[in-house]
């Protein structure tokens, strides 16, 4: 039988925030991974699950968790989707997919001059 055990991480973190302007807040993080932020698959599919009580992921809405993202999660663009191929992490990527319109034109093949001969 195996077990599962999951730690929490603690980190501590500093923002801008503090009385003065330069002086930073120092905050208490806690890790939490990724356990149970996602909704489980094969439980979604049949209603049941093989790992039952360990499993990973969430068995429904109820044990879902919030993700704590970093701040800058999702601010830049994937490079493999501005060099127009598929990104092979999908929404689990830690960059933005959607390009706004000036980032379309940057990414679109710029057409090239032939010279014709006579």
């Amino acid at each position: 039988m195996l077990k599962f055990c999951v730690t929490m991480l603690q980190q501590k973190v500093f923002v801008r925030g503090g009385q003065k302007e330069e002086e930073p807040l120092e905050m208490v993080v806690y890790n939490q991974g990724m356990f149970k932020t996602e909704l489980c698959n094969k439980w979604q599919e049949t209603g049941t699950c093989p790992y039952g009580d360990h499993c990973q992921f969430a068995h429904g809405i109820g044990e879902l968790r919030p993700v704590i993202r970093h701040p800058r999660y999702k601010t830049e663009v994937c490079r493999m989707v501005l060099a127009g191929v598929v990104c092979p992490y999908g929404h689990r990527c830690h960059f933005r997919h959607a390009l706004t319109e000036q980032e379309k034109a940057m990414s679109q093949p710029k057409p090239r001059s032939m010279k014709l001969e006579r």
